[in-house]
């Protein structure tokens, strides 16, 4: 079989961390990178696991115009890690030449963008993931898998807590622009939300509340409501000082265990017994567990049901919903 052809738009962190995985997939071969800024062609590091790597890129194609390289190639995928407000835009492009499309998250800026962006995938018959990395995160994984077989009993309430401080070393500040980056709702607090969408599905109604500091809905918290009688609360806020770093948590609460976020994986007090933790593999990566998945699903011409971008779109809809019930003070329904 013949490897797939690769292109990647956005060659900055995240561009970087897809670039170290496709280069080790026997399925892939990475043909061109493009980004506006010729920087980083020089200063190219595997950031994936805390690697540091450097990278030298001089052997592959490099553009500063994504156009010009969709029109000069033909790939089979094309990766595309841009800001938000870009993603729309390069990966309807990218599909309509003819390749199926890694976007990363946010999928895009507005709900009628990520519909633009599903129907290009599917005129072209193509199709279209997003980098919704937080499905394929170990930890998560452990609290999906508690909650589909009911081992521990019916969920009685979830926390998902995202915390981190402001992302100000993007292209141009573009992170501090609300209307480019939708602030930390739309791009932090997006990961949790994506999550709860995946593993409970779409809720009834959401209530929010938000605190609006330096580009916009910097914090936001919410409570997400289903048929059932679970106490279900979702936060991210990318507004704390330097000093806090990045801290993402889980709480759930089962009728007959607590599972926590632990130091190497989940941690599970159970009704009955004592308290144990389930490791998490240190060398897995979810991204490129992902990309894997995508590729897998690109080479078997089969669908992408861990990420389906209806799916995700969906997402996108819960964080406006949420934005809504902000501005309204109210509870808004989905």
């Amino acid at each position: 079989m013949s490897k797939l052809k690769c292109g990647i738009i956005g060659f900055g962190g995240l561009g970087q961390i897809h670039f170290s995985n496709l280069i080790n997939n026997e399925n892939v071969e990475l043909v061109a990178i493009c980004d506006v800024n010729e920087e980083k062609f020089t200063k190219a590091t595997d950031t994936n696991q805390g690697k540091g790597k450097e990278f030298d890129v001089s052997s592959y194609k490099l553009y500063t115009d994504a156009e010009k390289m969709l029109n000069d190639e033909k790939f089979d995928l094309v990766v595309v890690a841009l800001p938000t407000y870009l993603h729309a835009k390069y990966s309807i492009m990218a599909l309509d030449k003819g390749a199926h499309v890694f976007c990363e998250k946010p999928m895009a800026r507005t709900v009628a963008e990520c519909q633009e962006m599903i129907a290009a995938a599917e005129r072209n018959g193509k199709q279209l993931a997003i980098g919704q990395c937080v499905r394929f995160n170990l930890r998560y994984k452990i609290l999906k898998e508690a909650c589909d077989s009911g081992k521990y009993g019916k969920l009685l309430r979830l926390e998902l807590n995202r915390y981190g401080f402001p992302p100000v070393w993007g292209w141009e500040n573009w992170y501090m622009d609300f209307e480019k980056s939708g602030g930390a709702a739309l791009d932090l607090h997006v990961h949790d939300v994506d999550f709860l969408n995946y593993m409970l599905g779409r809720p009834n109604s959401v209530q929010s509340e938000a605190i609006h500091k330096i580009a916009g809905f910097d914090c936001i918290t919410s409570r997400f409501f289903y048929d059932n009688d679970a106490i279900i609360r979702v936060t991210g806020d990318w507004s704390m000082p330097n000093c806090y770093g990045f801290k993402p948590t889980l709480f759930a609460q089962f009728e007959k265990a607590v599972l926590v976020t632990g130091d190497k994986g989940v941690v599970v007090y159970p009704e009955d017994g004592e308290m144990t933790e389930i490791e998490c593999d240190a060398t897995y990566s979810g991204y490129d567990a992902e990309m894997k998945h995508f590729i897998e699903c690109i080479i078997e011409n089969k669908p992408n049901l861990i990420v389906p971008a209806e799916s995700t779109m969906q997402s996108i809809e819960m964080v406006f919903a949420e934005m809504k019930s902000v501005e309204t003070n109210e509870k808004v329904k989905l």
